[in-house]
């Protein structure tokens, strides 16, 4: 399967009563998710998302949901975390 890197926009989806959704297009695929989440449940939802892209829209979204919370978990037990900063701070430098 040849899917695009999604491009990830970050907003706040309250009126969509969602905490992530994908837009599935080979050409241009999105995922939105919400800057309101923790960094938990954001690595969660984001790998949710992948899944809907990568496997499509049949999925069902019990499985998508099983698959989100196994990766999120195999993930976060190999510490892999998101760095947070502040608005216009400089990122650590990694030698």
């Amino acid at each position: 399967m040849s899917l695009r890197r999604p491009k990830v926009i970050v907003r706040k989806l309250g009126r969509e009563g969602a905490w992530g959704q994908c837009h599935y297009d080979p050409v241009a695929p999105t995922v939105e998710i919400d800057p309101r989440l923790g960094a938990k449940r954001r690595l969660e939802v984001l790998v949710h998302e992948a899944v809907h892209l990568f496997f499509g829209p049949d999925l069902p979204e019990a499985k998508v949901d099983a698959a989100g919370k196994y990766i999120r978990d195999v993930l976060w037990a190999q510490n892999y975390r998101q760095v947070l900063l502040e608005p216009n701070a400089k990122p650590p430098r990694i030698t």
